[in-house]
Order: C-alpha cells, then sequence, then structure tokens
C-alpha cells in the first residue's frame, strides 16, 4: 500500500485543551498514521464564531496508507473518542473538545459534499497558516501555486495568533 502525505489541523476551546490536543495526537499515531512533524502549540481568537474561549491550535504533518474517505472517518472516530459531539443541526461554529481538519491529502484536489480538500478556508484563516508554517512553510497550494509562507504574507486575517512556548 503507498503511504500519503497528510497535513491535519488540532484544534481545542474547551477546559484542558491541551489535553485534548494530547490525547488525540496518542490516537491519531495509533489508529491513523505515523506522526512525521508536529507544530508547537498556538493560542488564537475562534474564527466566525459568538461566545467563545480562545482556542489552542496545532498543524501535524502524518503519513497514513488510508484513502481520503476512509482518513475522515478515523478523524472522526478520534474526535467522538476524545469527547466531540457534533450538533450538525445548527450549522454554526461550536465550542469543542477537539476538531481535527484535513488540509492537504498528498497534492490531491477533491470537491465532494463529505470533503474538500486542500481544506476550502486554509488560505484565509491565520491560525492555519501559522502552525502550518512552521512544520511546512514550503508546502505547495495545489490550486493557488502558492506555498504556505507566501499564502501566510498575502493572508488579510487579523485575528490573534500567538505560539505558545
Amino acid at each position: 500500500m503507498k503511504e500519503h502525505d497528510v497535513f491535519l489541523l488540532q484544534g481545542s476551546n474547551k477546559k484542558d485543551k491541551k489535553k485534548y490536543l494530547d490525547k488525540s495526537l496518542i490516537l491519531i499515531s495509533k489508529k491513523i498514521g505515523k506522526i512525521i512533524r508536529i507544530s508547537s502549540y498556538f493560542e488564537s481568537e475562534a474564527w466566525n464564531m459568538k461566545n467563545y474561549s480562545i482556542f489552542y491550535n496545532r498543524a501535524l504533518y502524518i503519513k497514513t496508507d488510508y484513502s481520503p474517505i476512509d482518513l475522515l472517518k478515523k478523524i472522526f472516530n478520534v474526535e467522538f473518542i476524545v469527547g466531540r459531539r457534533k450538533n450538525i443541526c445548527t450549522g454554526e461554529y461550536q465550542n469543542r473538545e477537539i476538531d481535527i481538519d484535513i488540509l492537504f491529502y498528498d497534492h490531491i484536489i477533491i470537491y465532494s459534499f463529505i470533503l474538500t480538500i486542500p481544506h476550502p478556508l486554509l488560505h484565509l484563516r491565520r491560525f492555519v497558516l501559522e502552525p502550518m508554517c512552521e512544520i511546512a512553510p514550503n508546502k505547495n497550494h495545489p490550486i493557488f501555486n502558492l506555498t504556505i509562507l507566501e499564502m501566510l504574507g498575502l493572508c488579510m486575517d487579523k485575528l490573534y495568533v500567538k505560539k505558545i512556548v
């Protein structure tokens, strides 16, 4: 089986945020694939949310042999184990124990009602670009043909994002 290069973003804004990120990292390494690189923790304001707590985010570079859809199912399982219960009725962003997004999967482009890769909003979100820039500044976006570093330089998002030491 072929190993695929995947970049994920973890996020949490409930209670012990680092604990949720770390617990999901352990589950990702056990259930999904080999962890190659991990960014620092980044603290950020919530994007497009009302009544929220500060988020912690972290970017991961992993190798997996799962297909994109199977990877998504595995991610949902990890989120569920960590404690996330999605309320899909509202359509609004909500506070969460853990959120894991697929940012890139190899250099493929997928548009479906279940999954879009690369993540359709990553270039607009400083809280995604900052941790990604730490682990893969020269990663090329297959649609825009720009690196993460170039997208960060062009990003208009002014929300607070800070690396946590």
